[in-house]
């Protein structure tokens, strides 16, 4: 089974839509079914969501031959990537390796993929068949939350993303979901080592999903998120802890500088970060509700809400 993101057919010319934020990346679903437990995720095997979506997004199935064409006879300018989500299970890898050798020669794109892997052999097997990086969710920040809504080993998980991504520079990515249960402190404990050893590292909000375990769960308060946002904007940048103020693992205060003021007010620590050409169009929102995620530059009345929303005063 082969699906691709709506926004990626509508792109393709797959879907006769329009959609006013094209994707930089071809995102495309590989399995029909995984063996996670994910307690938030439509393709958990104790969900009861449609197979046809992950996160918000909706997933239309499409032959390999289809989506082949459909990259020989594309004109525009907008994708420079694919990106592979991978079920949990063997058959799923299988088809991935499968389709990877039908396209790799055919279209002039590195290819990513996104799957969850527990063993150094299948990460350097896919590398060897033509990936160009390598996806390994973290999700969530801490050991007990991890256990509680993914499953086990969160020491083995960290330590495999952590030596591939050493082994591995500039290859290897994982991604954290604000708003499981963590506090900003964990996330910036988290995230901290994860970029100490070069991993690469992308942030989502928390979006419940009917049919999940957690579908009765809130979204993150836009405040949590914008904070989180523009800490993790500022450790890319080289600052450390000495900026932030926490008080109950929350983030009270930041020091601002002139430099991050000006980042600020060009909305830069709002918009989307982790792979290079990934701008994942509306994965935790809905067109007109609250943008928590940015696929392109804020306007000049966008920027001004978000520094309302992060509420830290003095911006």
């Amino acid at each position: 089974m082969i699906r691709v993101s709506l926004g990626t057919a509508i792109e393709l010319g797959l879907v006769n839509k329009k959609s006013d934020i094209p994707p930089t990346t071809a995102y495309i679903m590989i399995g029909d079914k995984c063996n996670n437990k994910c307690a938030f995720c439509s393709q958990s095997t104790d969900s009861s969501a449609r197979k046809d979506k992950l996160s918000r997004v909706t997933w239309p199935q499409y032959s390999k031959e289809e989506i082949l064409n459909s990259f020989k006879n594309y004109k525009e300018k907008n994708i420079k990537r694919i990106c592979i989500q991978s079920m949990a299970s063997d058959d799923a890898h299988e088809t991935v390796g499968e389709f990877i050798s039908y396209i790799k020669d055919k279209i002039s794109m590195p290819i990513s993929l996104s799957a969850k892997l527990e063993k150094k052999e299948d990460i350097e097997r896919f590398f060897s068949c033509g990936v160009d990086k390598i996806g390994i969710a973290i999700d969530a920040a801490n050991k007990e939350l991890y256990e509680n809504v993914k499953g086990n080993n969160y020491e083995e998980k960290l330590k495999l993303i952590t030596s591939m991504a050493r082994k591995y520079e500039g290859k290897i990515s994982t991604h954290i979901i604000v708003g499981l249960g963590e506090s900003h402190k964990d996330i910036y404990d988290l995230y901290t080592y994860l970029k100490e050893n070069n991993v690469t590292i992308s942030l989502f909000a928390f979006t419940p999903v009917r049919g999940t375990k957690m579908e009765k769960v809130s979204q993150p308060n836009i405040e949590s998120y914008r904070r989180v946002q523009l800490m993790t904007y500022m450790i890319d940048k080289g600052y450390t802890g000495d900026e932030f103020t926490f008080k109950d693992g929350y983030i009270e205060n930041v020091n601002i500088d002139d430099e991050i003021k000006k980042d600020i007010e060009n909305g830069y620590p709002f918009e989307i970060r982790g792979c290079k050409n990934c701008n994942r169009p509306y994965y935790n929102e809905r067109p007109g509700s609250t943008i928590y995620n940015y696929s392109r530059r804020l306007r000049e009345e966008e920027i001004q809400l978000a520094i309302k929303e992060i509420n830290l005063g003095g911006e």
